[in-house]
Parts: C-alpha cells; structure tokens; sequence
C-alpha cells in the first residue's frame, strides 16, 4: 500500500488521499494539517485527479504497471538532476543505494 501512495504521490509527500482510505478511516489531526502556501497555491491550480481503480487495459499485470510507473519517475527525477544519481536520489527520498539498486532491477543503468 505505501508503494502505490508513494507512486501516486506529488513532490514526494504521501498524504492521506493517497493512501485511498475510506473518508471514515482519516484522522482529525490529518485533516488539520497545515499545507505550505506554494503547496495550496499548486493544489488550487491543479485539476483533481481521481486515483486508477483499476489496471489500464494495456497493462499486464499489477508488478508490471507499477515498474512502469517508477521507471518513468526515476528517469524523470535524473533527467531534471543531469543524470546525477546522488540528486536524483535525494529528490526522490530514497538513499543513494536505493537508487543504484532500483535502476539495476529496472534495466536503466
């Protein structure tokens, strides 16, 4: 579950909406949470988006959508840092280690 909330995720903050519980299951105190304004003023602009409840006709399996997705985040992340893997690491949360390793199981080394 904290892999899909991580995918789903924006700017590397996993919030209770991306955790896709029930209304009922969030807490008082997450709701109370402050948010920073840039991140108010970026949620305004942005249109909702309703999260997948299911796989895209295309995909093969739910492994396979889901390598795709942190495939395209990674390279993402290297692109915006010039290919610096320690950058890249440091945006996405994960350490250095975490990187190297993920780009090895994902073919991008």
């Amino acid at each position: 579950m904290l892999e899909r909330a991580f995918t789903l995720c924006e700017n590397g903050v996993i919030r209770p909406e991306d955790l896709s519980l029930s209304p009922s299951a969030e807490t008082p105190a997450s709701a109370a949470v402050e948010e920073a304004p840039e991140e108010a003023e970026a949620e305004e602009s942005a249109e909702p988006q309703a999260a997948p409840t299911s796989l895209p006709e295309d995909a093969e399996s739910l492994e396979s959508y889901l390598e795709d997705i942190e495939k395209n985040v990674i390279v993402e992340a290297l692109e915006a840092t010039r290919w610096n893997k320690t950058a890249a690491a440091k945006r996405l949360g994960i350490t250095f280690r975490a990187l190297r390793y993920r780009l090895k199981k994902l073919g991008l080394e």
